[in-house]
């Protein structure tokens, strides 16, 4: 048999660098919120997701012009997609110039589950209608703001991307006091409440496939297996699989620089090896020319079924006949994968290269 088989290198996980951005609103009032300490760290790859942590926000009111300012707030929090489904957010405690309602409730919401009823800010929460409702009691810059401590926890494989911080959007019902007449508003703030949680830039990588086999070609000529290249190609299916929270990197080199030979073979003699082109990543190389250009691609996704998969390619170039005989002809593939930065530059859509 003539093989080459395929070795598979990978990284886990990479700290992050970009943060996510808060969107503005059309409400006057409304609520904010940033971590007040280091972050901890999620990997979407860890069996055991991130247990209960407690994590600490400051949530400010947004106050409007003229003297107006957010007196009540009552929110929930859910992600813009179903990727953090699953997760759950819940305050156990306050502190500040306020009165509460609603610690120890879970306040976070699945994508497309039935949201809670907020408005008007008389409501009240409860274990069916389930929110975080704060009156702010001063009046001035520094009753802004209340320390609110959570308990959040995450579950394992959510499709989240890299990020230095983890936001959720806040949806909201608020009434102002100041500023002229008494309002009540709705509303919601994209990435309005960021939570200090780290999503690694992570992966998950494996060879989706069996060794690249050429068959018996003691008796063919490079004549014979020139002219029909389809008998001598290793079929598509044989992958790389990628799953990743971030984008990442692919290398790839050859042991015998893209030839077969047998144990003890003589990489220098041409009766000791065969030749061969291998095609991946829209790149062919062969002994001819060996060196392959690290490709940079694009955030695969961190469930199996978004997992990209990049197809390993090989045709061989010369026929056995001639050659010393073997029964083992073989080369070894090294396909190291890395996690890289959400910024990355010059990410590429790899399957489809």
């Amino acid at each position: 048999m003539k093989t080459i088989s395929l070795v598979l290198r990978s990284a886990a996980a990479l700290l992050a660098t970009v943060a996510a951005t808060s969107a503005a609103q059309a409400a006057t009032c409304g609520i904010s919120g940033n971590a007040t300490a280091s972050p901890v760290l999620y990997d979407p790859f860890n069996p055991a997701g991130l247990p209960q942590t407690n994590v600490q926000l400051n949530l400010t009111r947004i106050n409007g012009a003229g003297g107006q300012k957010t007196d009540i707030v009552s929110f929930y929090l859910k992600s813009n997609n179903s990727a953090a489904d699953g997760t759950s957010i819940i305050p156990v405690s306050v502190t500040g110039d306020v009165n509460t309602a609603g610690t120890g409730l879970e306040i976070f919401y699945n994508y497309a589950a039935t949201p809670p009823t907020v408005a008007p800010t008389s409501l009240n929460p409860t274990g069916a209608n389930r929110f975080l409702k704060i009156e702010f009691t001063g009046n001035n810059a520094a009753s802004d703001t209340a320390v609110v401590n959570f308990k959040i926890t995450l579950p394992a494989n959510l499709d989240l991307t890299a990020t230095t911080n983890l936001p959720f959007d806040a949806i909201f019902a608020c009434s102002t006091t100041g500023g002229g007449s008494p309002t009540q508003q709705t509303g919601q703030i994209s990435n309005a409440v960021q939570f200090p949680v780290t999503v690694l830039s992570a992966l998950q990588a494996s060879y989706a496939g069996t060794a690249l086999d050429f068959g018996e070609v003691g008796d063919k000529t490079t004549t014979q297996v020139l002219a029909t290249p389809a008998s001598y190609t290793t079929p598509s299916i044989n992958r790389v699989s990628v799953r990743s929270s971030g984008p990442y990197s692919v290398t790839l080199s050859s042991q015998n620089s893209y030839r077969l030979t047998y144990p003890g073979g003589n990489l220098a003699m041409p009766n000791q090896v065969l030749n061969y082109k291998l095609m991946f990543l829209g790149q062919t190389r062969s002994n001819a020319s060996p060196s392959f250009s690290p490709v940079t691609c694009l955030r695969a996704g961190v469930p199996a079924s978004e997992a990209d998969l990049l197809p390993v390619v090989a045709t061989l170039l010369e026929g056995g006949f001639g050659k010393l005989v073997s029964a083992n002809y073989a080369d070894t593939l090294t396909v190291t994968i890395a996690p890289l930065l959400s910024g990355a530059p010059s990410q590429q859509n790899c399957p489809a290269l």
